[in-house]
């Protein structure tokens, strides 16, 4: 369904609300997504899939709520919600639920975002697509020859409606698309793999990749160190100087402290203090800076929160200090922090939480480095750089980690545990290459850690981020590298699984 036919539906259910007492919030989505994995050559799986629906979030004057949801969108049906969600919002208040009047406070807002493609989502036929990821996969396999290959391709377009009984009333468009290749390489009776992305806003992006050749040459390089790490040697645990990745860098941003400022969770957050967030509490150096906000074009590119509220850019930590949270109109007061239009819902049948956006960790102190063609051109850039600038330290390791495999965080103890794909020691002329190993510790520590930049800022690390049952998408990054000194709290070691 198209945006102004949304649109339109909302305004109408919004119309026919008035005659109940209480406060509503009104959302619609239309979702729709092409995709395609290929294996050596061929297809295992095409498949196409729409999705659509109302979720009607009502308050009654008390502030106790009630939501309903149908995946029918039409104005009968939204009325239907209507009145069902105003009745549990009732039942609700009569068995003493927890109550929240804060949506009464949100400011009026009117605007209509529209659609950033170049390429219409149905502009280029699916079949023709399938031939365009085929031709992509079948360049790639020649190229090297020697991975098993996979490739995937996914096409995504959602269309939201936000209506409040207030007047608000915004609608958005969100296309994402992300082109994937993953290889696995064996080596000495070992396996290693790699998956590599890249990701846009349309099909754009295949005829790009058709011309430039970006992904494929980055997948070849990855997989030709796999191939190296599979008969590398492993290191021993310890304390080492890190330089770690973008992808790593998100991850550690993400994962290890952007969760930890999200409004709902301050009573289980090392950066709470009796359901406070701890502003002013130094996390970090002078000069590091965690910064979380919605950009054009982004894998996770949100500019209306689901409640309504445009999605604002928060720094979260300023020049080592942490100053702010991210914040949804019913928690952000209750965790002494202001509203930022944090919150985020996968779809219409979902009551909205604080969630992240693109989240990335900044220095002030940022060296030069010109990107390579080739990942052991650019690792010996980044050597030559540090050396330049008398950042290796004679006689030790200082270790670079490529690669984001995921990983865990407690919250409430700020500890952490991440995987790489492979490590190298650029403190050695030769650069050898070592096994994964599990990088690990303490939230705050590593912050602490971290001393400098390696290039420009790369926001492109995508994923998809879980939490309270919903999966939303995610995306972030830091310079190219950062440079971490050793910390006694900080590890490298153990092999990864």
């Amino acid at each position: 369904m198209e945006q102004k036919e949304i649109r339109a539906l909302v305004e109408s259910v919004l119309a026919e609300a008035k005659e109940f007492e209480g406060y509503f919030i009104v959302r619609a989505q239309s979702r729709r997504e092409w995709s395609m994995r290929l294996s050596n050559g061929r297809f295992e799986r095409v498949s196409t899939g729409e999705d659509s629906g109302f979720g009607v979030q009502a308050f009654t004057e008390k502030g106790a709520s009630g939501f309903a949801t149908s995946d029918v969108l039409d104005t009968g049906v939204g009325h239907k919600l209507v009145e069902k969600a105003i009745q549990l919002a009732r039942r609700n208040e009569e068995i003493g639920s927890k109550r929240n009047r804060r949506i009464w406070e949100a400011p009026r807002v009117q605007e209509e975002v529209g659609n950033s493609v170049r390429k219409g989502f149905e502009e280029i036929p699916l079949t023709e697509l399938q031939g365009l990821v085929m031709k992509l996969h079948v360049r790639l396999r020649k190229a090297f020859p020697d991975g098993v290959w996979q490739s995937s391709y996914r096409q995504i377009e959602e269309v939201w409606c936000i209506g409040r009984s207030d007047g608000t009333l915004v609608s958005f468009v969100i296309p994402r698309a992300v082109l994937m290749h993953q290889g696995t390489v064996r080596n000495q009776g070992k396996a290693q793999s790699t998956l590599i992305h890249r990701s846009g806003v349309d099909a754009t992006l295949l005829f790009e990749e058709l011309e430039d050749y970006v992904l494929e040459r980055k997948a070849i390089d990855r997989a030709g160190f796999a191939r190296a790490v599979c008969g590398a040697p492993q290191l021993p645990s310890g304390h080492y100087p890190l330089i770690i990745d973008y992808g790593l860098a998100k991850g550690l941003a993400h994962e290890a402290f952007g969760h930890a400022v999200e409004s709902d969770h301050m009573n289980e957050s090392v950066l709470g203090e009796e359901g406070k967030l701890r502003k002013g509490l130094r996390v970090a150096r002078p000069g590091v800076s965690i910064i979380d906000g919605p950009l054009l074009g982004d894998w996770a590119n949100q500019p209306y929160s689901a409640n309504g509220l445009p999605r604002q850019t928060v720094t979260i930590v300023r020049d080592g200090v942490l100053e702010a949270g991210l914040g949804d109109i019913f928690s952000a007061e209750e965790a002494g922090m202001p509203v930022s239009g944090a919150g985020r819902a996968e779809s219409y049948g979902h009551i909205p939480l604080p969630r992240m956006s693109n989240i990335r960790l900044l220095v002030d102190r940022m060296l030069p480095l010109t990107p390579a063609e080739h990942l052991m051109d650019e690792v010996k850039s980044v050597r030559e750089t540090l050396l330049e600038h008398g950042e290796l330290r004679e006689g030790e390791k200082n270790l670079l980690l490529l690669g984001y495999r995921g990983g865990q965080v407690n919250p409430k103890t700020g500890d952490f545990v991440f995987q790489c794909d492979g490590i190298i020691d650029v403190a050695d002329p030769d650069l050898p290459i070592f096994q994964p190993s599990i990088f690990s510790g303490k939230i705050l520590s590593a912050l602490e850690a971290i001393r400098g930049g390696l290039g420009e800022g790369c926001y492109d690390a995508i994923g998809t981020c879980g939490k309270g049952g919903q999966s939303v998408a995610s995306s972030g990054g830091s310079h190219r590298y950062l440079l971490m000194d050793a910390d006694q709290q900080v590890s490298l070691g153990g092999e990864q699984g």
